[in-house]
């Protein structure tokens, strides 16, 4: 009997701890998808100044905190052996709301860069 009690303790204190990510979210959160088979040293979003660092061909990079970011961004992108530049056609002057997004790096036949941008379910 002291075996149930303990174990649905147990489950009740394991459930109430859980929490889903975006339950303290108060910031726009993005990360890198470097889609390419190079390996990105450094991915600079220019608008915030700011890097992510590391990250290696098909692999995501840690979700960094923006106050303000837009769907559509520069972005300069260093590799081992060269450097690209990404600059949007179009200009977003409304920021993205609070949650999480992705900016998918792509480079097509020609080396030039794409940028793909997603809402993070």
């Amino acid at each position: 009997m002291k075996r149930i009690l303990l174990l649905s303790i147990f489950c009740i204190g394991l459930f109430f701890s859980c929490t889903d990510r975006d339950d303290n979210v108060n910031m726009v959160n993005i990360r890198v998808q470097n889609s390419t088979s190079l390996f990105f040293t450094e991915v600079r979003v220019t608008q915030n100044d700011t890097v992510y660092e590391n990250i290696e061909a098909g692999k995501f990079s840690e979700y960094i905190e923006f106050e303000k970011a837009y769907p559509n961004t520069a972005l300069n992108i260093l590799t081992d052996s060269t450097s690209f530049n990404y600059f949007p056609t179009e200009v977003s002057t409304d920021s993205l709301p609070i949650g999480f997004y992705t900016y998918e790096i792509i480079l097509d036949e020609e080396n030039q860069v794409g940028l793909n941008f997603r809402i993070d379910e």
